[in-house]
């Protein structure tokens, strides 16, 4: 995928900072953050990284994270913060990725209730707002994996 993103249903996806990660072809679909990792110790980045903090090399490697991972810790909010987007309630979840850093997100509005250590999520695409240009500009949030 571009990072302009691909046309679904005839408006482009962009994503709020490009080079975050992989605009997928339409809402909801999976996410793959874009991130570094140390060549020397291994340690995983997200967002990228010129220099590893856990050895100072500089020896780093791009590198896609996996979409799935479980919740380390979260918190719900239910006030809304001064010029925040965000329409509490909602939680904000720390998402330690499958083989990857440990990332904070959002969890989808309708799945708040299901947010708890250990739960297993996906990052998918979020819908934030429309731009000037009528694209639908995306971030990325946790959404429960079911089974």
């Amino acid at each position: 995928m571009t990072s302009t993103g691909a046309s679904s249903g005839g408006a482009a996806l962009v994503p709020l900072r490009p080079g975050m990660f992989d605009v997928p072809d339409r809402v909801g679909a999976p996410v793959h953050l874009l991130g570094s990792r140390c060549r020397q110790c291994g340690e995983p980045f997200f967002p990228k990284r010129v220099y590893c903090a856990g050895c100072t090399s500089g020896d780093m490697a791009d590198v896609e994270f996996a979409d799935s991972g479980e919740i380390d810790t979260f918190t719900i909010v239910r006030q809304q913060p001064p010029n925040s987007v965000m329409v509490p309630p909602y939680a904000i979840v720390r998402v330690r990725l499958d083989g990857g850093p440990s990332i904070q997100t959002v969890m989808a509005t309708d799945d708040i209730a299901s947010a708890g250590i250990g739960q297993r999520v996906r990052l998918a695409a979020r819908r934030l707002m429309e731009d000037e240009a009528g694209r639908t500009v995306v971030s990325f949030m946790a959404r429960p994996v079911t089974t």
